[in-house]
Order: C-alpha cells, then sequence, then structure tokens
C-alpha cells in the first residue's frame, strides 16, 4: 500500500493510505493525482462535500446497525446466537470513511482559518 503525505504550514503533516486519498478525489470529483495542492480558495467547498459525505457515511452504518438489531430482537433465542456467533468468525475491525477523513477535515479547517493551501504528494 502506498501513503500521501498531506502538508499545510497551520498545521502538522499526516500520513493517509492512497486507497483513502483515491477515495477522497472521488467524492471531491475530482481526478487522483500523485502530487498537487488545494489552494485556500477551493477549501470551503472541499470541506463542505467531505462533511457531507462523512455524514452519508454515518447515517448509512446508523441504518444497518438498526438492520443488525431489528434482525436480532425478530429471531428466536438460537437465531440470536448463531447470528452473533456468525458475527464474531466475521468480525474485523473496520475504520470507516467518516473516520478517515477526521484528520484531513481538521487540516482544512485550520488552513482556512490561516489563508493556507494544502499540499500532497509522496513521504
Amino acid at each position: 500500500m502506498s501513503l500521501v503525505l498531506f502538508s499545510c504550514r497551520a498545521t502538522g503533516p499526516f500520513i493517509m493510505f492512497e486507497e483513502t486519498a483515491r477515495r477522497v478525489f472521488k467524492v471531491l470529483g475530482r481526478p487522483w493525482t500523485e502530487t498537487g495542492a488545494f489552494s485556500c480558495d477551493e477549501l470551503p467547498e472541499i470541506l463542505r462535500i467531505l462533511d457531507e459525505e462523512a455524514r452519508k457515511d454515518k447515517e448509512r452504518l446508523a441504518q444497518i446497525e438498526a438492520e443488525r438489531e431489528r434482525k436480532l430482537r425478530e429471531s428466536t433465542y438460537d437465531e440470536e446466537l448463531r447470528m452473533r456467533e456468525e458475527e464474531k468468525r466475521n468480525s474485523v475491525e473496520k475504520i470507516n470513511f467518516f473516520q478517515r477523513v477526521v484528520p484531513l477535515q481538521s487540516m482544512i479547517k485550520r488552513a482556512i482559518k490561516h489563508g493556507d493551501a494544502i499540499m500532497w504528494g509522496r513521504p
């Protein structure tokens, strides 16, 4: 897995997996480039788009959890035990999109406040 370094004069740098950075660019409707910059003028709209996508991601996860809870409530005791065992076997700690973009959202907020651009490239 490749890494991407985001940096800004207003903040410290942080590293993101390229896979996540590519998803960010897809959400923004921009082509992926290995290096580049977001100008200060672009940042409010970029932040708005990322905030909206994070909200949608949280809603989607809440719907999945509500459906899971509904199935558990409607199941018999034996079915519930089987479902919980299956969940344990298939359990993989997953970090969701809304969690992965928090550092970038924080960087954007500080860059806006200080009037700085955000650059990215290979570490």
